[in-house]
């Protein structure tokens, strides 16, 4: 298989992304104690579990991931996507919008798919979504890995982006498996309708620094 593995997006790094930090703290700090200390196996987080439209469960299964590499991989994509989004928003507002994405991904998994499921995936797809609608022209900083072979790759940020989501289209077409992929598209969907709402009420706002937004593009505006 070949896998595609951010590990930078370009943009501005206008004040430290605490707010993201705090996250990614938390999921591992969670996560780790449930896998290591045996608090998944013993059922001492199923209340953390997503499983119908229990709140504890609506927004707890982001800190639980059912392995080590579930973890690392969720925490990578959370550690690019959301200190971007983060640092070029605001820390509080980050906070909420990170809850907000995490609420779409869980509500639409119940919705159409309903298993019981953990993980921040669906979450980060949302702040993937916010990026699409932000930096689509921005750079993106790839590892790719495909058997044994590697490398690193740069494309454009709404490029790995809609591919991602075309895998994600392709995993329920051919049958989900383990993977809650209605989280995932739910969270990016959503993400980007909350980036494309957040910048044209101007609650987020580009700098002279940035290429154009997506919403700009859809407006055909350009630079003067």
């Amino acid at each position: 298989m070949l896998l595609f593995i951010p590990y930078e997006i370009e943009t501005l790094q206008q004040e430290r992304p605490w707010a993201n930090w705090l996250i990614v703290a938390a999921c591992s700090l969670v996560s780790l104690t449930a896998l290591f200390g045996g608090g998944l196996q013993a059922g001492d987080f199923n209340a953390l579990i997503l499983h119908g439209f229990s709140l504890p469960g609506l927004v707890g299964h982001v800190l639980l991931h059912a392995g080590l590499l579930h973890l690392i991989g969720n925490m990578i994509f959370l550690w690019v996507f959301g200190n971007a989004i983060c640092t070029n928003t605001n820390n509080r507002v980050y906070l909420l919008t990170f809850l907000a994405c995490t609420l779409i991904a869980a509500i639409t998994h119940v919705l159409v798919d309903g298993s019981p499921a953990i993980g921040a995936s669906g979450a980060i797809n949302g702040i993937v979504g916010i990026t699409l609608a932000m930096y689509p022209l921005n750079r993106v900083h790839l590892f790719w890995i495909f058997l044994i072979r590697g490398g690193t790759v740069t494309c454009r940020a709404w490029v790995i982006i809609i591919a991602w989501f075309l895998f994600d289209i392709w995993g329920v077409l051919i049958g989900g498996g383990s993977t809650a992929y209605w989280a995932h598209i739910g969270g990016l969907l959503g993400g980007l309708a909350i980036g494309l709402t957040a910048l044209h009420f101007r609650w987020f706002q580009l700098t002279e620094y940035d290429n154009r937004s997506l919403l700009e593009i859809l407006r055909r505006e350009y630079p003067e």
